[in-house]
């Protein structure tokens, strides 16, 4: 690994013979581990292709469905590589001979549970095949455990201690306790020196020793001094076996700071009296067996949660394995599915993050989430990346999806990064065009200077202007292009570059679109309605005025508005800017939009 840095991020991803791709690599600038990261692709460019390139390389070497790997051709080696950089640095690959991605990093894939499944049915003398559509099973737990626990007779221990029995507590809740469970396996190492070295041993032998019987058990414990306790504490494993029984949970009612001590000597002589039956590692048993009851747990409570088809869809354990089975997907409407699905999925991983590094992929399947579900499913999530966060691990939360979050603002995270990926065009953040939007934008600009810029450069008119040298010197040194002039930039812009599929600025597309639009319908008005037409604000308005006017205005440009109204704000830093010029790059770069502008413009 190379040298620590504050920030963990993927800096590429590159892929190569999987499903339609040969070759796919992606840069990144920011992909920051411990918050949602979103990458926008549209329909087509190989989201499907990351995915499945992750979920082959979970375990050991890539394992690609034949059908998945490029061209169906066996030569076609697949291969996954990731590039790290901060505290864990370097480049990673994954292919069919060998992996070391997976002996590093917890990766994992969520996305649709659909699958066909073929069916052959008889009808007389010849059959007919089909194919239903299937939910598939999710396996929990590969294993489910044996059911262990430390055995515990209150009885017994007791009477293993003679007339100092009575000063033990009965501290079976305790060790029935997950969160005590997972404080004992956390300390195990030091359990086992304290029932096998002498020093430790000795010393709780001596402490029992000294305590005076006299009357009850409590008027007994009262007698002993609280120095005896301190002595304890100068041995380093005892200290740290107190400490820990000190936080438990479920202490008896009867509980005082001395039973401290007396629960710690029951604690050792118990799992001692496994240590001596040749079960040495009891404590990881429990453990295992408590983290499988708490996972079982959670999932069937997550999905009480969230089910609200009508039937009992609980976790079972079936052929040694622990597993979620949905009806037949025609049974389950897709938000159902998608959401039950997904809330075991997340949980699942949750429960498996051991290593210190892991990636989640979750491939479109927030894309069909109703609004209450998906913000159901984004709080889950944060609960993940926080919990990452404090535990010190480093997750990379990766979302796929084809909905541009600018347009539909579905994503509702505090912090959240936004990956473009189809841009293949210039994001020049100092063309004229962007450079004026974002002044527009600026509070130190009087309300006039916003209007002269809105009303003769961002919109039609049809009068000649030229911006006042205070504007025009803040967009460009030399700017003089009047508003016509700047028009036919933008007109230009979209008839020579844009459709002749030439490499082009989208905002200016988007911007020279609006202005087009309002100019043809001005153009059907009357002349003793263009006035009014003009001093309309915004161009939906326009738009509805001229219809009030008998105009015969085309279903075409209203359908155009995501185009031109979310664009054309630029408010915000200069990544915020260079987002939502992507942005408008993953609109513009449509064969079908494309098809639609050039409506407008022939």
């Amino acid at each position: 690994m190379g040298e620590r840095t504050s920030m963990n991020i993927i800096k590429h991803i590159k892929v190569e013979n999987i499903k339609g791709k040969d070759l796919l690599k992606i840069n990144f600038d920011n992909l920051t581990a411990n918050q949602p990261n979103i990458i926008v692709a549209p329909n087509g460019y190989g989201k499907s292709t990351i995915a499945a390139a992750f979920k082959a390389s979970t375990h050991g070497k890539i394992k690609l469905d034949p059908k998945d790997t490029y061209q169906q051709n066996p030569a076609n080696h697949p291969k996954l590589e990731i590039e790290f950089k901060g505290e864990f640095s370097g480049i990673f690959t994954a292919t069919d001979e060998s992996n070391d991605i997976s002996r590093q990093v917890l990766i994992d894939v969520i996305d649709s549970p659909l699958y066909a499944k073929s069916t052959t049915r008889r009808f007389g003398p010849g059959t007919t095949s089909s194919a239903d559509l299937r939910i598939e099973d999710i396996i929990v737990c590969s294993k489910v455990p044996n059911r262990y626990s430390l055995e515990y007779s209150y009885r017994r221990i007791k009477q293993s201690f003679g007339n100092k029995g009575k000063l033990f507590l009965n501290i079976s809740e305790m060790l029935d306790d997950y969160d005590n469970i997972v404080s004992i396996f956390g300390i195990k190492d030091t359990i086992n020196k304290c029932i096998s070295l002498v020093a430790p041993q000795r010393m709780m032998n001596r402490f029992l020793d000294d305590c005076q019987i006299n009357g009850t058990a409590l008027n007994s414990k009262n007698l002993i001094p609280i120095a005896k306790v301190n002595e304890l504490r100068n041995n380093e494993h005892l200290k740290i076996l107190l400490d820990c029984v000190q936080g438990m949970k479920c202490k008896p009612v009867e509980w005082q700071e001395i039973d401290v001590v007396f629960t710690a000597i029951q604690l050792c002589k118990i799992i001692s009296n496994h240590y001596e039956n040749g079960n040495r590692d009891i404590i990881n048993k429990i453990y295992q067996f408590h983290q499988y009851k708490k996972l079982r747990t959670t999932i069937d409570n997550r999905l009480d949660n969230f089910n609200t088809t009508g039937r009992t869809i609980r976790s079972v354990e079936k052929n040694g394995k622990l597993m979620v089975t949905f009806d037949r997907a025609d049974s389950l409407s897709n938000g159902e599915r998608d959401v039950l699905s997904f809330v075991v999925n997340i949980t699942k991983f949750e429960h498996s993050f051991s290593k210190p590094i892991g990636i989640l992929i979750i491939d479109e399947v927030f894309d069909y989430l109703d609004g209450s579900n998906m913000l159901a499913v984004q709080y889950y999530m944060n609960n993940l990346i926080c919990n990452c966060k404090s535990s010190g691990k480093t997750l990379f939360p990766i979302i796929l999806t084809h909905l541009d979050p600018e347009s539909f603002s579905n994503y509702y995270f505090k912090k959240k990064k936004v990956h473009y990926i189809s841009a293949h065009g210039q994001i020049d953040l100092n063309s004229n065009i962007v450079k004026m939007l974002r002044l527009r934008e600026e509070t130190t600009l009087t309300a006039a200077q916003k209007e002269e810029i809105e009303k003769y450069y961002i919109h039609y008119i049809d009068e000649s202007h030229t911006l006042s040298q205070e504007l025009s010197d803040q967009i460009a040194v030399g700017f003089s292009d009047s508003n016509e002039t700047f028009r036919e930039k933008l007109y230009d812009e979209i008839k020579n570059k844009y459709l002749e599929e030439q490499t082009y600025n989208p905002i200016m597309v988007i911007a020279g679109l609006r202005i087009k639009i309002e100019e043809k319908v001005y153009n059907m008005l009357p002349p003793d309605c263009k006035v009014n037409f003009i001093s309309e604000h915004k161009v939906i308005n326009k738009l509805k005025y001229a219809i009030d006017k008998g105009a015969d205005v085309p279903e075409l440009l209203f359908l155009l508005q995501p185009l031109y109204n979310d664009g054309l704000h630029l408010g915000g830093n200069d990544d915020s800017v260079r987002n939502k010029i992507k942005s408008a790059y993953l609109k513009t770069d449509n064969l079908h939009i494309r098809r639609m502008i050039g409506m407008i413009f022939s």
